[in-house]
């Protein structure tokens, strides 16, 4: 039965791209000991092992992965960048399960990603007469725990389990070497070589400059509606509803600031600043393109109005506004039948609603206080947000 997963490397694209994990920005994590192809591996941090005679060393690219005879059923596959998957690969009679990674800016095909490392799993291994050994001479299928310890040292990690004992070498987050003693027969039986770095050489492709076609089917709206449900917000006297093409807001007016993202990878996001005269913001925008691209072809996915964040006019539907009364705007929700959740800190109560799901909702904050600029039980900010 074949078996595969999809995950995305959320821990290992800040690992592997840096804090701000920005496209066309981030810079590959090298493996501190090299080794050149044909040679014999000697510290697990090589990322290698032999299997019958021949030499794989990871991350490799799929094409060379393939050369060593190795096939997979999945070939019409892609991966979005900082994803991987879990794909069998089969050989004559063997079986083993390949991560395959894409560290480029761009959707890939499976078979234009990195082969960044295997699992040999007892289930397919049991019975096969294949030799594999790991650097440092261990073999499976003959090296015990006191072997595995004499040649690579005390795990970073131990597991005991009921069945087998789980030694785990690492060296950075989806950089380690598992290997796996079960009790029964004491010697190593299972193997799993993770190394999710660039190999050699690697290209991460090239950006796009070509409009998505969702992109070019927006419709911005000349007024704000009256129905609450609807994710639109008012800045400055503009509409827009959300998720809004960066272009459109570059049409009325903003400008990208220097400090913006040049680049988007795809499927992914970055960060820009948005300057209009003395007012400017600096927010995320989603590549929803299967290519790197500019960021005036990504969206935008939510606007704040007001507070400390634009000092500009700002409306939700319904009549809901910067200025508004708080007693008007909860009688707004409850004429529209709406449902909110509030709560208060300091000087501020805070309110959401028309929120049916996470990244999804419009949020009011209201002045509370006496000793400010702004009017006591006054909407003082809008946000409104609907995430892809």
């Amino acid at each position: 039965m074949k078996k595969r997963r999809m995950v995305l490397l959320l821990g290992a694209a800040l690992a592997l791209f840096g804090t701000t994990a920005s496209a066309g920005e981030t810079e590959a994590a090298t493996a501190e000991t090299e080794t050149e192809t044909g040679t014999e591996a000697e510290s697990w941090m090589d990322y290698a092992l032999t299997i019958d005679g021949e030499l794989y060393e990871f991350p490799m690219m799929y094409e060379e992965f393939t050369a060593y005879g190795w096939s997979c059923g999945e070939t019409e596959d892609t991966l979005a960048p900082y994803k991987y998957g879990i794909y069998q690969f089969t050989k004559e009679d063997l079986t083993c399960s390949v991560y395959l990674l894409n560290l480029g800016i761009n959707t890939v095909s499976i078979e234009d990603s990195v082969v960044a490392g295997i699992s040999l799993d007892r289930f397919y291994w049991d019975d096969v007469e294949a030799e594999v050994t790991l650097p440092c001479g261990l073999t499976r299928g003959v090296s015990t725990l006191a072997d595995i310890v004499a040649a690579y040292g005390t795990p970073t990690d131990t597991y005991e389990g009921e069945l087998y004992t789980q030694y785990t070498f690492q060296q950075d987050y989806n950089r380690e070497v598992e290997l796996e003693v079960y009790k029964e027969s004491g010697v190593l039986e299972e193997i799993k070589i993770q190394n999710f770095v660039e190999p050699e050489g690697f290209d991460p492709g090239e950006i796009s400059t070509d409009v998505p076609s969702d992109i070019l089917a927006y419709t911005k709206p000349d007024t704000l509606g009256s129905d609450l449900s609807e994710y639109e917000i008012e800045v400055d006297g503009e509409v827009y509803t959300l998720p809004v093409p960066v272009s459109v807001l570059l049409d009325d007016g903003w400008e990208l600031d220097e400090d913006s993202d040049t680049q988007i990878t795809a499927q992914y996001y970055g960060w820009v600043t948005l300057q209009k005269g003395n007012q400017s913001f600096r927010t995320t925008v989603v590549n929803e393109a299967d290519y790197a691209t500019t960021p005036e072809n990504c969206w935008l996915e939510s606007l704040t109005v007001g507070g400390y964040t634009l000092d500009l006019d700002g409306a939700l539907p319904g009549g809901v506004s910067i200025g508004t009364e708080e007693e008007t705007f909860l009688a707004i929700l409850a004429d529209a039948g709406m449902e909110y959740e509030s709560s208060e800190s300091g000087n501020y109560r805070y309110y959401t609603y028309n929120s049916p799901s996470y990244g999804r909702d419009c949020k009011v904050t209201v002045y509370i206080g006496t000793d400010s600029i702004y009017e006591k039980d006054t909407i003082i900010e809008i946000t409104c947000e609907n995430s892809f």
